[in-house]
């Protein structure tokens, strides 16, 4: 049921108006990496783009904005500011902008990465906000221990390996494992998917890493070169991050 009454002066399709919380679902799996869903395609989005393009601009303006304020669902706000943003995503517009705001807010309470915005939401923001790092992204800054401060790290046994990292998790994150040589070197090796369409798994030497003499230097050059704290971490690797999500 629509969240507001609409009249003879309704420009927005009604089957338009009532998916909204869906479009607003299907926008963010598409953000997060998903297949864009084939419902929502031009023959939804156009018709909408169309009439903002035409003399009824301010009227597809304003249902679309009645429609994301007025509803308790935030995937139907989500929902509105992404059709409005497919016609204009630099619009300034009282009515966008709310819109606009009101979805970064979302986004943030929800704690995604400024890396699922648009360079356009990523400006907004900043506008409003002053930076992304500390405030949208909550990036807090730390200190690397020195050597003398820096726990002590086991060894690994002769040609044996431990995973110290992954990006996300599997099988779509990367894996990042410490692996000691028969001579007692170390080195870094990955497994991640080959592609977006061909997932297997595959091993990959990080070869601009190391080698190394011994775990303590591995953990501090691989914990250094990520900097912040990825989705997961072996508690030996946690000291040499230099920053994390706060």
């Amino acid at each position: 049921m629509p969240f507001f009454k609409r009249g003879r002066s309704s420009v927005c399709p009604s089957e338009v108006i009532e998916s909204l919380t869906a479009y607003g679902a299907t926008a963010l799996a598409t953000r997060s990496g998903q297949p864009e869903d084939s419902r929502f395609g031009w023959s939804f989005v156009g018709p909408v783009v169309n009439v903002l393009r035409g003399p009824d601009q301010n009227l597809a303006i304003q249902e679309l904005y009645e429609a994301g304020v007025s509803s308790e669902d935030p995937l139907r706000l989500v929902g509105a500011y992404n059709l409005l943003k497919e016609w204009e995503p630099t619009s300034k517009d009282e009515r966008f902008l709310e819109l606009e705001d009101r979805f970064l807010d979302f986004m943030h309470e929800r704690r995604y990465s400024s890396g699922h915005l648009t360079r356009y939401e990523a400006d907004r923001w900043i506008a409003v906000h002053g930076d992304l790092r500390t405030s949208f992204d909550r990036i807090v800054e730390t200190e690397v221990p020195s050597f003398s401060d820096a726990p002590t790290a086991g060894e690994l046994e002769l040609g044996t390996a431990k995973l110290l990292l992954l990006t996300a998790p599997l099988p779509e994150g990367n894996a990042f494992y410490a692996e000691r040589h028969l001579d007692g070197s170390y080195a870094v090796f990955s497994e991640r998917q080959y592609s977006n369409e061909d997932p297997t798994r595959s091993r990959y030497e990080e070869d601009e890493l190391g080698p190394f003499s011994s775990m303590a230097e591995l953990l501090r050059t691989l914990g250094e070169w990520f900097g912040l704290r990825p989705y997961w971490a072996d508690p030996d690797i946690e000291p040499y991050f230099t920053s994390y999500r706060g």
